[in-house]
């Protein structure tokens, strides 16, 4: 059965659950964006603000790097100020964080490749049942389509038809009904394991947000080093009175830095939190 990357609606908000297959690269494509927030540091230019609008970055996180933006655009006679206390103070410990945590490897940053391999690992087997559970269900409905046809076969048959067709007409019919209930007994039996409450269903659903809460684990890290770093921003506003309104528009931003509050919501919204849908008994609907 094949696996597509993550939907979305119009809202913006993905339209298949987290358990589903290939879904949790939302939660491994969301470090990839920490480039565009370091080089804008080094780039005071509106263009940033229609840039951050397209990111698929928390609320109160990108407001207070909207708000960065917006202070370095009131102040564009004094850019090089705060370029040099930026390329002093703050830019080293984000070339040293990116060196920490984003070294790339042969394909993806270091950490999304890790945390690809752990969801990877979980989502194999479950694939595997998935794949499973669909072959089981074509199978069944090939069979019952069969059997239909052999019903209308031994149902119209002829008087004058020799015995001996009509013997293997109804053996045929036979041996095809009793493979369609061979076959929907497998169907049956498979999904039992995705079923609600089931041990497989459980275990995998467990182990997938296992992971899930190591990605938020780096997250909640992530953001509270960019909070830190927020914060040293500060400094550079603090030096000279002119900035004192822009100084106050800012902090009044980043109180509204929340990561527990991005993090709950990123959880709701893309995480274990989102309505996943699991393959459900069908039974076979002849088409005209």
């Amino acid at each position: 059965m094949a696996t597509s990357t993550a939907s979305t609606a119009i809202t913006g908000l993905p339209t298949r659950g987290f358990f589903e297959p290939a879904q949790y690269e939302r939660c491994i494509n969301r470090y990839e964006f920490e480039h565009s927030y370091v080089n804008s540091l080094r780039s005071w230019s509106r263009k940033w603000h229609g840039e951050l609008t397209k990111l698929s970055e928390y609320s109160s996180n990108k407001r207070v790097w909207d708000q960065i933006v917006s202070t370095g655009e009131q102040m564009a006679d004094i850019h090089q100020t705060i370029a040099s206390n930026l390329h002093d103070n703050i830019q080293p410990k984000l070339k040293q964080w990116k060196k920490d945590n984003y070294e790339k490897s042969f394909i993806n940053y270091k950490k999304s490749k890790e945390f690809e391999k752990e969801f990877d690992n979980v989502q194999k087997p479950w694939s595997k049942l998935l794949e499973s559970i669909h072959e089981a269900k074509q199978n069944y409905h090939r069979l019952s389509k069969l059997l239909k046809q052999c019903e209308q076969q031994k149902s119209s048959m002829p008087a004058d038809v020799p015995s001996e067709t009509q013997k293997q007409i109804v053996d045929h019919y036979i041996q095809v009904s009793l493979d369609v209930d061979t076959a929907r007994t497998r169907y049956q039996h498979l999904l039992r394991d995705v079923a609600p409450g089931a041990e497989a269903r459980q275990r995998y659903e467990a182990n997938m947000t296992e992971v899930f809460q190591h990605t938020q684990a780096f997250e909640r890290k992530r953001l509270d080093f960019f909070k830190d770093i927020f914060t040293d921003y500060i400094k550079t506003l603090q030096q000279q009175a002119v900035f004192n309104k822009m100084l106050d528009d800012y902090v009044r931003v980043l109180q509204t830095h929340n990561t527990p509050g991005d993090l709950d919501a990123w959880y709701n919204n893309h995480g274990p939190g989102t309505k996943s849908h699991y393959p459900i008994y069908e039974e076979y609907q002849e088409t005209l």
